[in-house]
């Protein structure tokens, strides 16, 4: 059987479920349906001629004691429950999403008991706390257990021959209370709880006072839901037995009527909201609809009828009825066909059209060679984003006008590993994370333990695959590769003990500091307060435990050996709390206000009554505290410590205005005011913005136009702005066949990308306040560039050139080679980046586009003598370039002694420099320079130097000094030390 991680079209579908009419009401509502996946039982006994194989094991309680009689259940670990799928949208488990709509489905499958861990076989512990399962077929089963005063305890992944210590919790309560959003305490409503560990539900109602309490629970943290007639669905991810009452608020179900109109005139259309875990389609009959049983929150909507589509337009669901007119116009398509830089289909590539505010309007996941159409959309400016397995994703301007748009868009073939991870018994370990080293980035396994990693280049990395419970193993490879295997095994390992002030904590997590990378637990811990941190690599660590609601323990050393279960404790620490309300200036309070501090914590939110707590604090810090919201503004500066008396906001609600931006006399349909992204079929806006008593300053942008500073007077509608259009920087793309289609034209101080014609034809909106700039053409790997000034912006022909092959040796100071350390780089011009990583031998290759750039070898902390690693400054030109990094065999190197100082930098500059007033600005462009930033040491070294004059500069990286760098000429091979002090 399929083990359920990733559900898409199943428990997504009750996020995203289809709408029935509500008879009678005229409403759409949301209904979950039943086509979630299919729990079932997996059978678990040898057949035939098969002998079977035993799993045996121990009931005992928390203190070590046998448990007698307790019942004993077990199932296949192939068996799907609950608590091990993923969010089909977000990737999360299904039990850690926060969003609303997956309370919903959560919800829905609590109240039908859909998805519980269901027995394939029981069985009873005996006077000594044994339990037994014989003739089992398969590797990997779930044991848990119950008995009389304790609660459920639970053991993954338990594998015959291997014996089984199931651990009962002393049983435990959790208590709290369901309000509306009005504050008022709702009794009746339905509360079911299920341990995010063992897929089991349990349920209640809240009496008068809206209070509910379970008994006898076993391990958590627990998921609550609360649903009451009239309300939308809630969902606590996070709650724990034995600790504080947890407080749910019902939200208020909103409602969302939608007009459609074309030429003046109602007209039906097909509806599509999009949002945070929604994705659904209605059709507005004869111009109208309206939606019931959504959540507050954004969504973006667009309609479409046969040809004609509206503008993607963004709303807010607040109060309990938003309505939206959405216009219908001539629309347009987008037809794309995803080529390799051979011009051969790609693979399943996947596509996803986002508006310039970034919000996503359409995702589809194409077959081989397929021609992708969007649309019909409203005509304006949209991005594309695309992404397959083994290439470098791409993201490229389109422009959708009437009719339908080809688009060609090249993908560059990438650098693979790619694998599977195993336990200790050879069976497939899904949903561990492969952390990949020196970049730092990690990809979670599937159900059958296959990864696939991006990397930026060829060359030595090292795989690391890490579960707290399972263990760990890293192995190290060439890329590509393809059939990488990584073996999870208990190594090293340390049992922690979380507790406050003597009490063990539940829901702790612990973290290892280590020089290669952190290791965090894969669960919290339970009711003992312990967590099992096994599969590390033995070496020294620094432990840290941290609790949502206490302080983090400090910072331990921990000293682990191969085959040693290290017994430590870690003492989390209280904090202190601030409290506080947000109100307006007529003194009534303000809901779901977002507040944040500084020095950061967790962002809160205010409940019904304006209120809101910030816990756990460090004693004695000054935090201020603001409010980000849009809608309002913050009338004064608060600050206060942790535990004073509470605190009170002053917020002013933005007034809204409303207008209308032109260009050139032409409603623009995209645009920006302050920080709002607007997108409008007429050009017309309501906003609130700030504003004094009687004034308005705006900033107002517009791709292709002058930008636009108003001031006003403070009056409702602001009127009409009329945005002139910016020159125009308009040329061809070509390479050594013709004009080339569909390359991304941009430049480095551009906001604003677009797309060549067929006949390789572009036309960019000059950037606004720049005398000079680069224009940028790419499409693959291909790339042309050209420096302009504002009097030479006609008739600009860039032509695609392949990357510079750089290729080079990079050594370590102690003089042998930098065996897979990763080599960044930024382009002065663009400021794009660059990384490679180098091979066992320390060599490097890679393709560039040409042009001045800014080189780090990410260097070891052991062995790096100074704040950041040497730069390298070089321009990179020609068919190939090669660059050496530290002190490479065959190549000069240079002693220079210095005076250690905060900020100062040393330089190297290839040929004399007479002069240099200021260094940044000046030696950063140069056509090769070393740059040590903050040495640590008096000694410098510097390596990978060719026979040659060389300037020495030694300054302040940051200020003027009073009589200027010092700046010494030298030579390569040198005869001795150079001291610059």
């Amino acid at each position: 059987m399929r083990r359920w991680w990733f559900v898409i079209g199943g428990v997504l579908a009750l996020a995203v479920a289809a709408f029935v009419l509500w008879p009678g009401a005229g409403a759409e509502v949301p209904q979950a349906v039943d086509d979630a996946p299919k729990f079932e039982t997996v059978d678990v006994r040898a057949t035939g001629t098969q002998p079977g194989l035993t799993l045996t094991g121990v009931v005992k309680s928390p203190d070590g004691t046998p448990i007698a009689d307790a019942e004993v259940f077990l199932a296949s670990s192939a068996q799907s429950s609950f608590t091990d799928i993923r969010c089909g949208v977000c990737s999360e488990w299904l039990l850690s999403c926060h969003a609303h709509e997956t309370a919903r489905s959560v919800a829905n499958l609590f109240e039908k008991h859909q998805g519980e861990l269901v027995a394939a076989l029981t069985t009873r512990s005996d006077a000594e706390g044994r339990f037994r399962f014989e003739q089992l077929a398969g590797t990997s089963f779930t044991v848990w257990g119950r008995a009389q005063g304790y609660g459920d305890g639970v053991k993954d992944r338990a594998a015959p021959g291997d014996p089984v210590e199931l651990f009962l919790p002393a049983e435990r309560s959790l208590t709290g209370s369901v309000r509306d959003e009005n504050g008022q305490k709702l009794a009746g409503a339905m509360v079911r709880v299920s341990s995010r560990r063992l897929a089991r539900v349990l349920e209640t109602t809240t009496d008068g006072d809206g209070a509910f309490r379970f008994e006898q629970l076993g391990e958590g943290p627990f998921a609550v839901t609360a649903t009451a007639a009239g309300k939308l669905p809630a969902l606590e991810i996070d709650a724990q037995a034995d600790a504080k009452p947890i407080s749910i608020t019902l939200p208020n179900a909103r409602r969302l009527e939608v007009r459609t109109v074309a030429n003046g005139a109602p007209i039906t259309a097909v509806v599509t909201l999009q949002g945070d875990h929604v994705s659904r389609q209605v059709t507005a009959k004869d111009g109208f609809i309206s939606i019931d049983a959504l959540y507050p929150g954004e969504l973006l909507l667009s309609a479409v009828a046969k040809d004609l589509s509206s503008m993607p337009t963004q709303t807010t669901l607040t109060g309990a009825v938003t309505q939206v007119t959405l216009t219908l116009e001539k629309g347009g398509t987008a037809a794309v066909t995803v080529l390799d830089e051979s011009d051969q289909p790609v693979p399943n590539p996947t596509l996803e059209l986002f508006t310039r505010a970034q919000d996503r309007v359409a995702q589809k996941k194409a077959q081989t060679g397929e021609l992708v159409v969007f649309g019909p959309l409203g005509v304006g400016e949209y991005l594309l984003r695309v992404s397959a397995n083994g290439f470098t994703a791409v993201a490229v301007p389109v422009s959708i006008k009437p009719g339908e748009t080809p688009i060609e868009v090249t993908m560059a073939r990438g650098t693979v590993i790619a694998g599977r991870v195993i336990d200790e018994y050879g069976r497939p370990a899904g949903g561990v994370s492969v952390l990949v080293t020196p970049t730092g980035d990690s990809v979670l396994a599937d159900a059958e333990g296959r990864f696939t990693a991006n990397v930026p280049s060829p060359g030595l990395y090292e795989l690391h695959a890490h579960h707290s419970d399972w263990g760990g193993g890293d192995v190290q490879v060439t890329a590509p590769k393809e059939d990488v295997t990584l073996q999870l095994e208990p190594r090293a390992g340390a049992q922690i003990t979380v507790s406050v002030g003597g009490r063990r904590v539940e829901g702790a997590s612990v973290t290892l500091f280590h020089t290669k990378g952190n290791f965090r637990s894969d669960r919290t811990s339970g009711a003992d307060g312990v967590v099992l941190m096994r599969g590390l690599p033995p070496d020294s660590y620094q432990l840290v435990a941290s609790h949502p609601d206490f302080l983090p323990s400090e910072r331990a050393p921990l000293e682990l050996n191969d085959g040693d279960l290290v017994k430590v404790d870690a003492e989390l620490k209280p904090g202190g709390k601030i409290t506080g309300q947000v109100v307006d200036t007529q003194g009534l309070p303000v809901a779901n206000a977002p507040v944040a501090t500084t020095p950061r914590s967790e962002p809160v939110t205010t409940d019904s009554e304006g209120k809101f707590t910030f816990s756990p604090l460090r004693a004695g810090v000054l935090y201020n505290l603001r409010v980000g919201s849009r809608e309002f503004e913050q009338q004064d500066r608060v600050a206060t410590r942790p535990d004073l008396e509470p605190v009170k906001i002053v917020i002013k609600r933005r007034p809204v205005f409303r207008g209308r931006v032109l260009g050139e006399g032409v409603p623009l349909k995209n645009f920006r005011i302050d920080e709002h992204e607007v997108t409008s079929a007429d050009g017309r806006f309501e906003l609130a913005l700030s504003a004094t008593n009687d004034r308005v300053i705006v900033a107002i942008e517009a791709s292709g136009y002058e930008p636009l500073m108003v001031d006003r007077p403070n009056t409702p509608d602001l009127g009409d702005f009329d945005l002139e259009r910016a020159p125009q920087v308009t040329g061809v793309v070509r390479d050594e066949r013709g004009p080339v289609a569909d390359a991304v034209v941009t430049c480095d101080t551009c906001e604003q990308s677009v797309l060549t014609t067929q006949d390789g034809r572009f036309a960019l909106g000059k950037p606004a306040f720049q005398r000079e700039f680069t224009v940028v053409a790419k499409k693959g790997r291909r790339t042309g560039t050209k420096t302009l000034r504002d009097n030479q912006l006609e008739g600009i022909e860039l032509t695609l050139k392949p990357g510079v092959k750089l290729s080079g040796l990079a050594y370590l100071p102690s003089g042998v080679p930098a065996a897979g350390l990763e080599i960044a780089g930024v382009n002065m011009d663009r400021g794009e980046t660059v990384s490679v990583v180098t091979a066992a031998d320390g060599s490097y290759a890679m393709d560039v586009a040409p042009g001045i750039y800014r080189f780090m070898l990410a260097l070891p902390p052991s062995v790096t003598a100074s704040e950041d690693p040497p730069a390298l400054i070089a321009e990179v030109s020609g068919a190939e370039t090669r660059l050496d990094f530290g002190p490479v065999p065959g190549l000069g190197r240079l002693e220079v002694l210095v005076s250690p100082q905060p900020g100062y930098a040393l330089w190297l500059v290839r040929g004399d420099l007479p002069s240099v007033a200021n260094p940044p600005m000046e030696l950063l462009r140069s056509p090769w320079a070393q740059l040590v930033y903050q040495p640590f040491t008096q000694r410098v070294t510097l390596g990978g130097l060719t026979p040659g004059r060389y300037t020495l500069v030694w300054a302040s990286f940051h200020a003027t000094m009073p009589n200027g760098p010092r700046v010494v000429p030298v030579q390569v091979p040198s005869s001795g030390e150079v001291k610059l002090f």
